[in-house]
């Protein structure tokens, strides 16, 4: 799908979903945020509202989350149909027909729901990416200096946080009791990669 549209289709999910979110709390990522030509799928991040949501008179479906209950609706419009996910992400076919944008393929759509221990500035850079094979921007910012990456070396990035290596197992899974560092904006982990901000359509791997 070419970017016009893609984004069309995008700030209308965005907006379906905002309510559900914490305040600067769901935001277009991947492709659409980098101004790509060509679109494959929307990527979203979002953060639901603290607490359970009150159930919907008549209905007997008790939800988890604000953000569940308002995908769950969105779905009932007929507006997205599941496909996979879990409690972290969620992946839906998007009835582009709504927005005078059919395809011959299904176009989908993947929630990216943010959950401690993620930080959410941590979340948006490697959501927003590229990922691809020949430009992993992601990968870049997540591997050691010592391999050739942007990450201070003795941290490592698990669970879409950062974590010296010391609060980390064996399995490389974090210790009881033990928190990433908190970043809550982009700016944050760019600054402990030493880098400045990077406008998301100028973000490449370094070669």
């Amino acid at each position: 799908m070419n970017y016009n549209d893609a984004h069309k289709v995008a700030d209308d999910l965005l907006g379906r979903v905002s309510p559900a979110c914490e305040e600067g709390r769901a935001v277009i990522v991947g492709s659409v945020r980098r101004h790509k030509r060509d679109v494959h799928y929307i990527e979203i991040a979002c953060k639901s509202l603290p607490g359970r949501p009150a159930p919907t008179f008549g209905s007997l479906v008790v939800h988890a989350s604000h953000l569940e209950k308002q995908l769950y609706e969105m779905e009932q419009e007929h507006r997205i149909a599941k496909i996979k996910g879990g409690p972290k992400a969620k992946q839906y076919a998007v009835k582009t027909s709504l927005y005078g944008v059919p395809t011959l393929n299904p176009f989908k759509v993947e929630f990216y729901i943010n959950t401690p221990p993620a930080q959410w500035g941590v979340q948006l850079v490697i959501r927003t990416g590229p990922g691809a094979p020949n430009d992993n921007f992601s990968k870049w910012c997540v591997t050691n200096r010592a391999f050739g990456g942007g990450l201070p070396d003795g941290y490592k990035v698990k669970h879409l946080g950062v974590w010296h290596v010391d609060q980390l197992n064996a399995k490389g899974e974090p210790l009881h009791g033990e928190q990433p560092m908190v970043m809550p904006e982009e700016s944050d982990f760019f600054g402990f990669l030493g880098m400045d901000w990077v406008e998301p359509r100028e973000r490449h791997a370094p070669r």
